[in-house]
């Protein structure tokens, strides 16, 4: 048995290479205070008198109460993938890999809808003039955790991603340091991750931060990832 953990504390965020290739009782009734239950209603009796020969009246009951209907919850439209860029290969001439990487969760309530959440990604670039820094979700495990190897990331240095499991969250130029974006919460049995793209998108197993300049690419940097347990009960 495998499970994913989604526990940002721990988190694999040390700066890392990649390769890109190609460029997951019940509650009985309760009564209200002061009424007695149906069931022990007393019958209410009629005392017939000489002159209760005519008919009684139904009297009509008071209006009821109109009920208030509540707002719908916002939500995101629904996921559609964005177009994606090229892919930048990684070279010689491009700039340095992002360090310092990090990911955190603001204090910055999400108040779009109920169930997001804002993270931060910070990144350290060595020489951040004219070089832009893109932030990439990775959309798929690529290791599963097994009886020789329990513990497994996502993701690790030296790995071929495949690149339709790689989408493009953002970008930010490399001085700027830092970069927040919205990830719904996953809700349901069996969902794992840091978060879902809003309007019930692919799940984030980890995320990625490549800088781009001039040059060319520079490899890729594991920011956090997400991982698998065997046998683990979570």
């Amino acid at each position: 048995m495998k499970r994913t953990s989604r526990t940002l504390i721990g988190l694999f965020c040390a700066a890392s290479l990649l390769a890109a290739c190609g460029s997951n009782s019940p509650t009985s009734p309760t009564t209200p205070a002061g009424k007695t239950p149906a069931s022990f209603q007393p019958s209410l009796a009629i005392t017939s008198t000489a002159q209760a020969s005519e008919p009684i009246q139904a009297t009509p009951s008071p209006t009821g109460t109109a009920s208030i209907t509540p707002a719908p919850e916002a939500s995101f439209p629904p996921y559609s993938p964005a177009p994606q860029p090229p892919l930048v290969r990684a070279l010689a001439g491009g700039p340095a890999t992002p360090t310092a990487t990090g990911l955190s969760l603001p204090d910055q309530p999400c108040t779009l809808t109920d169930t997001c959440e804002w993270l931060r990604v910070a990144w350290r670039e060595s020489n951040p003039s004219g070089v832009t820094i893109r932030i990439y979700a990775l959309t798929a495990c690529l290791h599963s955790a097994t009886a020789s190897k329990p513990n497994a990331s996502c993701v690790d240095a030296g790995d071929t991603i495949p690149k339709a499991d790689l989408l493009i969250l953002g970008t930010a130029p490399a001085s700027a340091g830092s970069y927040s974006f919205v990830l719904e919460e996953p809700i349901g049995e069996g969902l794992f991750g840091f978060g879902l793209l809003p309007g019930d998108g692919p799940i984030v197993q980890a995320i990625l931060l490549q800088a781009v300049g001039p040059g060319g690419g520079s490899a890729f940097a594991i920011v956090a990832t997400t991982g698998g347990c065997y046998g683990c009960i979570l």
